[in-house]
């Protein structure tokens, strides 16, 4: 933030703002220096998270292991050499992310286009605010593409990342309905990439809190990271459900055809009968205790925390704004 603040500050950017359409702003709040907080709140956000996420994706792998087929461990050990091809590919998806930032500066900074003199090429472009000084326009050209550059990234590696875990799904787990709980790695794995993608999404949204500040391009952008982040939780958690329910009905009716069998020899009054009628019981319990294994990886309690983490922006949000209806009503 320094670095915009300080230099607008020392080439007169404020001063010349409150002689214009800004007079009456208070300090920060005029659209170039919102979204600059923004930018930077979100740039220090993506940088911060990255690592930890990277961090805690690993150990939860590792701790999946006991649940993979031996086969998959040099699987793991490929995902992590720093000669993957997928690199190299992030950096590309980087690159793509830094170009539509450019375009998306372009066509949100107000005046932007007139600094660079490319008004002949995009008119559809925001008009200058008054007062505002040329260095302000280039800042956010330089820093956002750089932000779009770490969104490229994040995506590409969201989607690539997804696609190995589904490989390792597919190929490689073993579900043990008596220890279901072992599969929690992987429901930590996808809750965590959404939450970081929601949360960078809500901090996006703070650009919507200044009037000044073009949505023509940003609204449809925070639309997509929203899908994103549904996209990187529920795939992971659809497929572990369809193998716990497949798995599951392979058990049961493994178990019930030996429940068939025993009863079946329990009608006849020998000594197999009565060998059969000792082991009914066991049997039963056995198939009550398969029948009541959950079908989702997620307990009532992970969900019902996961919900709560997602809604305390909203509830902040709904709670600010009824605070400030109350505050017109009464003042």
């Amino acid at each position: 933030m320094a670095s915009f603040y300080l230099p607008a500050w020392l080439l007169g950017n404020y001063e010349t703002m409150e002689r214009g359409a800004w007079s009456g702003s208070v300090f920060g709040l005029d659209p170039f220096s919102w979204a600059a907080f923004v930018v930077s709140l979100l740039g220090g956000y993506t940088l911060s998270v990255t690592s930890f996420s990277i961090l805690r994706d690993w150990e939860d792998m590792v701790r999946l292991l006991p649940v993979l087929d031996e086969k998959a461990h040099d699987l793991l050990a490929t995902w992590r050499s720093p000669g993957r091809p997928q690199l190299q590919y992030g950096r590309m998806a980087g690159y793509a992310g830094m170009v539509l930032g450019i375009f998306v500066m372009l066509v949100t900074v107000p005046g932007l286009v007139d600094v660079l003199h490319l008004r002949f090429l995009l008119p559809m472009g925001p008009a200058p605010i008054e007062g505002a000084v040329a260095f302000v326009s280039l800042w956010f050209l330089v820093m956002g593409p750089v932000l779009f550059y770490i969104l490229g990234q994040g995506l590409f590696f969201s989607i690539s990342e997804g696609v190995f875990l589904r490989r390792l799904q597919r190929q490689y787990l073993r579900i043990d309905l008596l220890d279901i709980d072992r599969l929690a790695p992987l429901t930590r794995i996808a809750m965590r990439r959404s939450v970081v993608w929601i949360v960078g999404a809500t901090l996006g949204s703070l650009f919507f809190l200044s009037a000044g500040i073009e949505r023509t391009a940003l609204e449809p952008l925070f639309l997509g990271i929203c899908v994103i982040a549904v996209g990187v939780l529920m795939p992971p958690l659809i497929r572990v459900h369809q193998h716990i329910v497949r798995t599951k009905k392979e058990e049961l009716d493994t178990l019930r055809a030996a429940i068939r069998e025993e009863r079946d020899l329990a009608l006849d009054r020998d000594e197999r009968g009565m060998q059969a009628i000792a082991r009914l019981p066991g049997l039963i319990a056995f198939e009550n205790r398969i029948d009541q294994v959950r079908e989702w990886p997620v307990d009532f309690g992970t969900a019902s925390r996961f919900a709560l983490y997602l809604g305390i922006p909203v509830f902040s949000w709904v709670g600010g704004a009824l605070v400030e209806k109350l505050v017109d009503a009464f003042l």
